[in-house]
């Protein structure tokens, strides 16, 4: 996965002069602090932090001085309107480190097969995945809307996103839609 790089320039000076100085031409004040290694000022360019935004961006890659580190978006600061970023606090991350975790499943839209006698059985709600430490899903997304009557959605059918992997049995069942009038 391709995250989005902010090139970045140490800053010597601080303050709300040096910060409006800053913001006058264009740049972002931020700091870079995190994983055992000593925090600085930085500032990037206005436009970057737009695209960041826009995208919905958590991870960057941070250039500085030639270096480039793996960082996450901590806090960003909007002015009163809400409308341009005045500050970005970002958190280097280990670009290797990897963590196996449960992640929830969201159950999204409903089979027609429903409304004429289908029942849904759910056989687990939430998925074990392994992913970087700093790229944990909130949830996955099952789609049920196209289920017919009959079927049954299994861990291979899961939208696992790219770079992650699910741990559990990839036969096992998520969910099955069943003709309740012919169960016994």
């Amino acid at each position: 996965m391709e995250d989005y790089r902010l090139v970045a320039e140490r800053r010597s000076s601080t303050g709300k002069k040096s910060t409006k100085q800053l913001r006058a031409a264009g740049r972002v004040p931020a700091n870079l602090y995190g994983f055992e290694k000593e925090g600085y000022s930085i500032s990037v360019t206005a436009d970057d932090v737009k695209k960041v935004v826009a995208r919905g961006s958590k991870v960057v890659d941070v250039e500085v001085e030639g270096a480039v580190e793996k960082a996450v978006i901590r806090e960003l600061q909007w002015d009163t309107f809400s409308t341009a970023v005045q500050h970005l606090d970002l958190m280097r991350v280990d670009p290797d480190g990897m963590a196996t975790v449960e992640v929830p499943l969201t159950f999204v839209g409903d089979p027609p097969a429903l409304k004429v006698g289908g029942q849904l059985r759910y056989g687990m709600k939430r998925v074990t995945i392994t992913c970087s430490d700093y790229r944990i899903p909130q949830n996955i997304q099952v789609r049920m809307g196209s289920m017919q009557m009959g079927d049954t959605l299994r861990v291979s059918d899961l939208p696992i996103p790219e770079g992650m992997k699910a741990e559990n049995a990839a036969d096992e069942v998520v969910v099955e839609l069943y003709d309740a009038r012919k169960a016994g």
